[in-house]
Parts: C-alpha cells; structure tokens; sequence
C-alpha cells in the first residue's frame, strides 16, 4: 500500500469562488488514504475573471484528471470544456471535468444525480411527490433535471431570473412550471434550497411557513453544516437533508470518472 499522496499521485481540483466551505475534498482525500489510492483533491479558490486561464492551464497538467467545480463557476464551465454529456448540455452547468490523456475536456454534471442518491438512500420516496425549488442556476437545473426523471407529480421552479425558470421548465416538460415563491409550504413534500442563501449563516431563502412535519428540507449549502433553512425546519418537525449529504453522494460518482475506481 503506497503511503498517499506520493509525487506520483493523480489529481483533481475542486473549485470555486468562494472553496472554503466545500466538503468534497475532505471525504475524496479520507477515500484516498483508507483505500491507499495514490491520488489527491486540491482546494483552489479561482476568481471568476481567471476561470479560463486556470483551465488552459489544466490542460496542460498532465498528472491531472480533473475538476469538481462549485459556484460561482458552473454555467461558465459549460462553454470551456470540448464538449459536454448530455447530463450537463440538458441543464446549461458542468460541475466536473473530466481531462483525457491528450488534454481534452469532457464536462458533466452529477450534483442533480448527487442530490436524488441521497435522498432516496435516505428513503425519501420521490415518485408523485410536489417539490418546491428555489434555484435554477447550475446546481438547481441539475437538481430539478433529476427530481423529474425520478418520477416527481410536481415540481414548482422559483428563480429570481424568470427567464432562466421558464427555460428550464421548458426543457424538463410539464411536470416542472415556473411559481413565485409561495407564502405557505403546506402543499409541498419536498423544498430545496438550490441558492447560495445561507452560507452567511443567517439568511434563509424562505420562512418556511406551512411546513409539514411529514416534509422534508433539503439545501446544497454545506457551511454551515445545518444552515437556518435547515434549522427552521428541524424547529418544524420536517426532516432535513443537508448540503454535504449531495456532496458526498457524488463521491462514488466522480471517482468513477476521474477513472479512479472502476
């Protein structure tokens, strides 16, 4: 067993704007060590004006196989890399890159996979429930993507941007609509925050007014670790998913196409 990480480590980046607060690297590098895998996941925090010239130069690393990317850089990726799945074409957002042997970049997007793993290996039932999503950038395209191939009966799209809700309720059919956010929860299973409200550890994206007991709150923020969202709802009875759950979920996912496990 190597003792990891060696100088011949592979690698990955994560990165975003702010990084700090993300959890990826964490549970990536405790796999890498449990498992004796000589690999390693770097925290890099890149401003949004030096996005491109960190991946030219990304290319170029040829120890690398590639990015797991968080806000504010998602939809940006999306026109930086050679091509993209169709996972991260349906939603516009790529929050992993996968480089090839030659310098090539693939882009796609698990958070939405991420966020349903959890859910249901939590044994949150999907299939005819009423959503509400509060987010249609990078990772709440993905998210609500997701939700409806699970088999979802409703899912209410809120965004600030209208433009951006009503593209992505077009794209994912009738069973998403754009909503305003509404004043009471009560007819809502499921509420995700797919917003970055909260990270200051003292907004929170609605009230949660009307939340049942037998609901459940799910965030994609992961500092804090229980955001006042989250905390709102536990002070309700409903239950909770928070952002680390999505993120560790993706794990098994992004080591596969980092070409790490098999």
């Amino acid at each position: 067993m190597p003792i990891v990480p060696t100088a011949a480590a592979r690698l990955a980046y994560m990165i975003g704007h702010p990084i700090a607060h993300t959890a990826m690297p964490a549970g990536v590098n405790a796999w890498a060590r449990d498992s004796g895998t000589d690999a390693i996941m770097a925290p890099v925090d890149v401003a949004p004006e030096a996005l491109a010239g960190f991946i030219a130069a990304l290319r170029g690393t040829a120890n690398c196989d590639g990015a797991v990317v968080t806000a504010p850089h998602k939809i940006a990726m999306a026109g930086l890399v050679d091509e993209l799945t169709p996972a991260a074409r349906l939603v516009g957002a790529a929050n992993v890159v996968i480089r090839d042997a030659e310098g090539r970049l693939t882009g796609d997007n698990t958070d939405g996979a991420g966020f349903v793993a959890a859910l249901t290996g939590a044994g949150v039932p999907l299939a005819g429930r009423v959503a509400v999503l509060f987010g249609c950038g990078g990772a709440g395209a993905s998210i609500a993507a997701a939700l409806v191939a699970s088999g979802l009966g409703r899912l209410d799209l809120v965004d600030p941007d209208g433009e951006k809700a009503r593209a992505l309720a077009d794209a994912l059919g009738p069973v998403a609509r754009v909503a305003s956010a509404p004043e009471s929860l009560a007819g809502h299973d499921l509420v995700i925050n797919a917003t970055a409200i909260g990270l200051d550890g003292v907004s929170s994206v609605h009230p949660l007014t009307g939340l049942r007991p037998d609901a459940l709150a799910g965030d994609v923020v992961t500092k804090p670790p229980v955001t006042p969202f989250l905390r709102q709802a536990e002070r309700l009875g409903a239950a909770i998913q928070p952002g680390s759950a999505m993120a560790l979920a993706q794990i098994p996912l992004v080591l596969r196409l980092f070409g790490w496990t098999e």
